[in-house]
């Protein structure tokens, strides 16, 4: 059984990092938004991303959803509404039964084969491979369904929040950071992590780690490098954070953290350096990236504050 939960957690890690730098393979093109988009009164949207999903709640378009992705668990409310698919396998018959008005999807689904048109199905693409993006989908969803005054403020939140942890982190040296986005986890603290994939220069995780302070240990060109232990003792980042899924978190965080530590020779042990993060959001391109941002910078500045430090100071 241990052999079977061994592979099933390198299979998912690789289909993860797979599916990422797929994503992030596009971040040459630039983002783009449908200025001729059409705003409607749409009553019937079908979500296929948790991100799109978590948007169309934060811009009060939550009743309006009939319909999310396999994946979609926030808000709570979202665990409710009949699931129609992934991302990549979209359920269309289940799509088509519950007759929406528009779903949207991410740009990648729609292909020059593509079923929703055949279907007779309105789509609204959007992108979500860096913070430009998902700021843009915002601004795009809320034009699309005439909620764009509520976009509008999402966005402003959104970048004042970013602006202020930006002037907060940058007081200070940055230290070199290492984001790990999947390896194998063993259960015995004496192996170090294996199969080991990384934020390069991904543009979603690089970016909030620039904003939050940090320089990536990894000066390499490729979105999701895959690193042995060589690499990681070159590397020698001063902090680790160890993004760990629900679906590999099997193990608890301080085993993951005695694992890191076999790597006794870089900064990030000697000091006491490496987090585990786990919360569903941290993987997740949506407005939530705010969560993973202050999460970052707390983690590389314990000193810095915050704007909710700022009011409970008040």
């Amino acid at each position: 059984m241990k052999q079977k939960a061994k592979i099933f957690v390198l299979l998912f890690i690789i289909a993860l990092v797979v599916y990422l730098i797929f994503l992030a393979a596009r971040e040459s093109r630039p983002p783009t938004i449908n200025q001729n988009y059409q705003q409607k009164s749409y009553s019937r949207i079908v979500s296929l991303a948790p991100s799109t999903t978590e948007i169309l709640f934060a811009l009060g378009l939550g009743n309006k959803v009939i319909g999310v992705s396999q994946f979609c668990n926030w808000p709570p409310q979202a665990k409710d509404i009949p699931r129609m698919g992934g991302l990549m396998n979209p359920n269309y018959e289940a799509i088509v039964a519950a007759k929406p008005d528009l779903v949207i999807v991410f740009d990648e689904m729609l292909k020059p084969d593509d079923k929703f048109a055949a279907l007779g199905i309105e789509t609204l693409a959007v992108k979500h491979n860096t913070i430009h993006d998902i700021l843009d989908s915002i601004l795009l969803i809320g034009q699309t369904c005439g909620v764009q005054d509520e976009a509008g403020k999402l966005i402003d939140d959104l970048n004042r929040r970013m602006e202020y942890i930006a002037r907060q982190s940058q007081k200070r040296a940055g230290p070199r950071v290492l984001i790990c986005v999947g390896h194998t986890i063993s259960d015995s603290a004496d192996k170090p992590p294996g199969n080991i994939y990384i934020a390069g220069s991904d543009g979603f995780y690089s970016v909030m780690n620039s904003l939050a302070g940090g320089q990536n240990a990894y000066t390499g060109s490729i979105p999701f490098p895959a690193v042995g232990s060589e690499s990681v003792i070159s590397m020698n980042p001063e902090i680790i954070i160890d993004i760990v899924l629900d679906e590999q978190n099997r193990i608890d965080s301080q085993t993951i953290i005695k694992q890191w530590k076999n790597f006794s020779r870089i900064d990030a042990v000697k000091n006491d350096r490496i987090y585990v993060f786990s919360e569903d959001y941290i993987a997740i391109p949506g407005p939530r990236f705010m969560l993973t941002l202050e999460k970052i910078a707390r983690v590389i500045n314990p000193e810095i504050r915050l704007e909710e430090d700022e009011r409970k100071g008040n």
